[in-house]
């Protein structure tokens, strides 16, 4: 019973080998025929276009690599699937058929006559063919870097037939919905870097040569800078750093430590200001309102270096040195204009007025009497407690009414300079 059962089974698998193996034999066979048949020399020329003008379906992805779909139909191609068991589709390399020559027109290496060499093409019965090329590309593009390191920048990619009038070969973009690209391409996952891509865009441009007319079709990318590194290791580093140097004010004159610690300060901020500039885009058109700034605080630290200078210079000279009269000016000026601004906002009663014109004092004799009597001049010490703190002031306020300046002024020279370029 058992030896019976074994031998059918025996049967059975010599039974299916056999089916599979013809069935294996006469799929190649097919397939070597219908290449035989394709491209046969009497029917078929690679080097001929498949029908004068064509049109080429082009679309593209993006991710670390550049994938280029492109689609078109070529009659000669076609076969009918009963002839051939079936067969749909066939794979053939790229130098055997006739295929559009593209070329990257803003690519920074070498133009390349046809990107994606060596990939294989995929040929469907109904003679529409589709190929994949795959291509690492690196292209220029321009950049708007005034918000930088919250910019978003708009690249593109600029394919075009130069081999081929535009009557020959046409391109055209690949009809495809927004839902396509949402169901079939995540955009955060091929996202790397220092960059996030938003959205993707194409559209087709024609252009003049000194020839023809040529068309182009122009994918675009839309990208937002990460800045969560330039913020934690730049941006908020150099905004304690100059948060220190109002700190100078603070520390006693006399001591030499004043001098000592805002240079160390103007060093940290320079040290800042270098690392920042490694990772600032080398070339650019505009200027960056965040480096604007950057270096405006560094002036403004160096402004404070001669500040702590001066007024230390004038507290440790001797008493036999005196300062020049334009300091005692204006130290009297200012005192004066200090009382006079007390005295208006203190309200006098009648009584008070009364007792002024009883007085019988001009305000006139007054001045004349002051101007008679010989005025004492202010020490090297008073001069410089009384610049240090007016200087303080007056630092502060430049600070801060530079900073909006600057970046109204970066914004409007950046926006100034894109309108112009876009012109041309």
């Amino acid at each position: 019973m058992s030896e019976g059962f074994c031998i059918r089974g025996l049967l059975l698998l010599l039974i299916f080998i056999d089916l599979f193996i013809f069935s294996t034999s006469s799929s190649s066979d097919d397939v070597h025929n219908l290449h035989a048949m394709l491209f046969n020399k009497s029917r078929y020329d690679a080097n001929v276009l498949p029908k004068y003008p064509w049109t080429v379906d082009v679309d593209a992805i993006y991710t670390l690599q550049y994938v280029n779909s492109l689609e078109w139909n070529d009659t000669r191609l076609q076969w009918s699937t009963t002839d051939y068991r079936s067969i749909e589709y066939i794979f053939v390399p790229e130098n055997k058929v006739w295929h559009p020559d593209l070329v990257v027109l803003n690519s920074i290496h070498e133009l390349q006559n046809n990107i994606g060499d060596g990939r294989p093409i995929q040929i469907f019965n109904d003679g529409r063919l589709v190929w994949n090329p795959i291509v690492m590309l690196t292209t220029f593009c321009k950049m708007f870097i005034a918000f930088f390191p919250f910019d978003y920048q708009y690249c593109y990619i600029n394919l075009a037939s130069l081999n081929y009038p535009e009557k020959a070969v046409r391109l055209n973009l690949l009809n495809r919905s927004k839902d396509w690209f949402i169901l079939h391409i995540d955009l955060e996952e091929i996202s790397q870097g220092d960059w996030e891509i938003i959205e993707t865009h194409n559209y087709r441009k024609t252009f003049w040569t000194r020839t023809d007319i040529k068309e182009m079709l122009k994918f675009g990318i839309h990208l937002k800078r990460l800045s969560g590194h330039y913020i934690m290791i730049v941006i908020f580093p150099t905004i304690l750093t100059a948060a220190l140097t109002f700190l100078t004010f603070f520390l006693p004159i006399k001591s030499g430590v004043r001098i000592g610690y805002i240079l160390t300060v103007v060093l940290a901020l320079v040290v800042l200001l270098t690392l920042f500039a490694d990772t600032m885009p080398s070339t650019t058109m505009y200027p960056s309102i965040l480096v604007a700034l950057f270096t405006v605080t560094l002036g403004m630290a160096f402004l404070l270096v001669i500040i702590t200078m001066f007024v230390m210079g004038l507290y440790n000279k001797p008493k036999r040195h005196i300062a020049p009269n334009w300091m005692h000016f204006i130290v009297r000026r200012t005192r004066m204009l200090k009382l006079k601004l007390k005295c208006r906002a203190r309200r006098i009663n009648p009584i008070e007025q009364q007792e002024a014109k009883e007085d019988g004092r001009s305000i006139k004799e007054n001045e004349n009497v002051e101007k008679s009597t010989p005025l004492k001049p202010y020490s090297n010490k008073e001069l410089a407690e009384f610049f240090d703190y007016f200087l303080f002031i007056v630092f502060t306020v430049l600070y801060i009414a530079s900073l909006p300046i600057t970046v109204i002024t970066c914004y409007t020279v950046a926006t100034v300079n894109s309108l112009f370029s876009t012109q041309e």
